[in-house]
């Protein structure tokens, strides 16, 4: 399941940058070339909420997301284990909590209220939507590192 999930937002990350960059692109042609594309400044907008929040989910599920673990090395075997499972849940339940139930208050609130990108001509809901899902794969995927065995940083050992 993790390995799915790890494929899945390597070729979502790797689509909605290549998007990105074709649409800053097209933004800086607009800016010297005077296109009129008032779309593209929003949709750059959009793709960049969604790659960044896509992005950190598959930093977290590969272990590459920015953490401190100096005071972590030092500790014994259960203590690493004990470490390892706290953060897990603290990251459980804050996306839970956090990413996807806020997220979805706020995707609802948008939508109720007819917010809409205007360039666009879509809900607003669509660009808070990354915030849910995001918190959802990471939810399912700190489950999966839960059931996993710990990784040492300097060696290739597990605990």
């Amino acid at each position: 399941m993790l390995k799915l999930t790890i494929k899945f937002l390597q070729a979502t990350s790797a689509l909605s940058l290549a998007l990105l960059l074709l649409i800053v692109l097209l933004v800086i042609a607009d800016t010297k070339l005077d296109l009129k594309a008032v779309w593209a400044i929003e949709l750059a907008r959009f793709l960049l909420v969604w790659t960044i929040m896509l992005g950190g989910t598959l930093a977290y599920a590969q272990h590459s997301h920015l953490g401190l673990d100096i005071l972590v090395e030092k500790f014994d075997a259960p203590a690493k284990r004990a470490s390892f499972v706290l953060s897990h849940i603290l990251i459980l339940l804050f996306a839970l909590t956090v990413m996807v139930y806020g997220g979805y208050q706020l995707v609802q609130g948008r939508v109720e209220m007819g917010q809409t990108m205007p360039a666009l001509n879509i809900s607003k809901g669509w660009f808070y939507a990354s915030l849910p899902l995001s918190g959802l794969l990471i939810a399912a995927t700190s489950v999966a590192h839960l059931f996993s065995p710990v990784e040492t940083s300097n060696s290739s050992q597990t605990l």
